[in-house]
């Protein structure tokens, strides 16, 4: 996409002739002379970028790129975003998600699948995602033994969700649900979560579990059942755990996830990674 500023081709000859020679300041048209002002800070951010003081060597972390072209008798000065932009919408994606701690260091490349059974989980990992090119909506949960790397396969597929310009945030079940109940006449938070695009549960009813967690968690779920929202969620909680806590929130789970994206981890301390690299 760029932007134009359409000018005659003796105007701007005139201007940008002064604007080469750095006597800007001597140009009658303060219109042109604001715009070629903006085009040479870009240009010496440029070549700032180019001798690698800035993250941009294309743009100089501008985030545009300058250009004047002339057709027939008229210049066009212009002004095309740089492709560079992506990558900040990503970072503040990230911020946004709450993610921007742990996701540089929990991705596919970093999740350790040394053994059958977590190569199985980083395949079913990558299934799911096929199946969201797909332009299908399953929803992923993965549940059972604690330090077996659950929750880094989650904050995986999240990042991959993020780079792909979906809106996304990041629940950690234990701290959200002290601050909701230290606060239950503040209903904003919760409205968020029900409803933003892509919504990941870390340690859902890790602890005791009280008839609020069920309600609460009931409420959110049921609400993102309803409307098609995409929900990842791990827990230490085993399928068949959370069966016997709420059948109705386990059931809606399931429906989305089927089989194949609601993987338990049977308990087994050899699986604890946590133990394994202390």
């Amino acid at each position: 996409m760029s932007f134009f500023v359409d000018v005659p081709k003796g105007t701007l000859a005139e201007a940008y002739s002064k604007f080469k020679s750095n006597k800007l300041n001597n140009i009658a048209d303060g219109g042109y002379a604001y715009a070629l002002i903006n085009y040479r800070n870009m240009e010496n951010n440029i070549k700032a970028g180019r001798e690698g003081k800035c993250y941009c060597q294309k743009c100089g972390d501008t985030k545009f790129l300058p250009h004047i072209t002339l057709e027939a008798d008229r210049y066009y000065f212009g002004v095309e975003i740089c492709k560079c932009i992506n990558a900040d919408v990503v970072k503040q994606s990230f911020l946004y998600s709450g993610l921007a701690n742990e996701a540089e260091n929990k991705t596919f490349a970093t999740y350790i699948a040394d053994n059958e059974f977590t190569q199985t989980i980083k395949n079913r990992a990558k299934d799911y995602l096929d199946y969201i090119k797909a332009n299908k909506t399953p929803w992923f949960y993965i549940g059972g033994q604690t330090g077996a790397g659950k929750s880094h396969i989650c904050i995986a597929i999240a990042n991959r969700f993020i780079q792909n310009n979906y809106k996304l945030i990041y629940m950690r079940w234990v701290d959200v649900i002290r601050q909701i109940k230290s606060d239950l006449g503040n209903n904003d938070y919760i409205k968020k979560v029900k409803e933003i695009q892509v919504l990941y549960i870390d340690d859902m009813f890790k602890g005791s579990v009280s008839e609020y967690d069920i309600t609460l968690a009931f409420e959110i779920i049921n609400y993102r059942d309803s409307n098609g929202l995409i929900t990842i969620i791990s827990s230490e909680m085993l399928p068949e755990a959370l069966q016997r806590i709420d059948s109705a929130l386990y059931y809606r789970i399931l429906a989305n996830t089927g089989e194949k994206f609601m993987i338990s981890i049977s308990p087994d301390v050899n699986k604890n990674y946590r133990i394994k690299c202390s």
